[in-house]
């Protein structure tokens, strides 16, 4: 395929969402994670608004997740309640995750 096709472009970018998304926000990066992950999602929507479509909500609800786990993590919340955002989030990547694998076959 060639480099300027559509659907090769979109897989890169649905490749870079999943890199950006391996690991929550840290207190440090989280401006930076979520401007990448902003960036990538306008990168789809520009390529596929149907693809963005299916992307949003569960790509809105991980960066809520992501923002509340950054504020357990600086407000020095106790072990077990970090621990249980963090599950909460990759339990969002684990559904994000599938999407985009579902779009990748499309």
């Amino acid at each position: 395929m060639k480099e300027s096709d559509p659907h090769t472009k979109l897989n890169h970018y649905l490749f870079q969402l999943s890199e950006l998304i391996k690991s929550p926000p840290t207190v440090l990066d989280y401006h930076d994670w979520k401007s990448n992950v902003d960036f990538v999602m306008q990168e789809i929507h520009d390529l596929s608004d149907r693809a963005y479509e299916e992307l949003e909500d569960l790509v809105t609800q991980l960066k809520r997740l992501g923002e509340d786990h950054v504020f357990r993590i600086d407000a020095d919340e106790p072990p077990d309640v970090i621990s249980r955002s963090s599950e909460l989030y990759f339990e969002q990547v684990s559904y994000l995750t599938s999407e985009m694998n579902r779009l990748k076959g499309v």
